[in-house]
């Protein structure tokens, strides 16, 4: 998910490491689309993002939104009053309270796994949420569109202020498979 195409409003830094800027005020201009989709279905993945902002716990938060022509939320995390929200395929979680809106860098990951709808909320390298039970038998579609700091209402648009990120993220990774937490583990400089 590195490969970055048509984006608006957002700062490049490129070098040792990648991060990409989402300037305030919000807007629904400002925004990236990942020049890069799914080439099979997920029927589990690891979702991982570094993210610094200055936004307060008031606000939603997008970071990451896949959609498909059937849902606008094939996969989505955000963050909304420093709760973190995994959605798939439009069923909602309500995680447990993150204290990540406080200006310096996080690290927060996602899975989920098909077979019994296992789910995980890592922040800064540790578990503080699990269960199961969500989405059992689904899967994550392929063909989709992945935008970064907007949640998708549409494929590919329906934006809100309300939604928008401001800050930078970095290291945006996705896996096809439910990461042990030892392999999430505590040293994100690896990712």
């Amino acid at each position: 998910l590195c490969a970055l195409g048509a984006s608006r409003g957002m700062s490049v830094v490129l070098g040792g490491s990648q991060k990409i800027g989402f300037p305030a005020p919000r807007s629904t201009s400002n925004y990236a689309r990942l020049d890069t989709t799914l080439s099979q279905d997920l029927t589990s993945f690891t979702l991982c993002v570094h993210m610094r902002t200055d936004l307060r716990s008031t606000s939603d938060i997008t970071l990451v939104s896949y959609a498909s022509e059937q849902y606008s939320n094939e996969l989505l995390l955000y963050l909304s009053f420093n709760r973190v929200y995994l959605v798939v395929r439009t069923r909602y979680l309500d995680i447990v309270n993150v204290p990540v809106l406080d200006g310096t860098w996080h690290a927060i990951c996602a899975t989920w796994r098909s077979s019994d709808g296992a789910w995980q909320i890592y922040t800064d390298g540790v578990r503080r949420d699990s269960g199961s039970g969500l989405r059992v038998g689904n899967r994550v579609r392929s063909g989709g569109t992945w935008i970064l700091a907007q949640d998708q209402d549409t494929l590919g648009g329906g934006f809100q202020v309300n939604q928008a990120f401001s800050g930078e993220l970095s290291q945006v990774n996705l896996w096809d498979r439910v990461l042990s937490p030892a392999e999430i583990g505590s040293d994100w400089t690896v990712f």
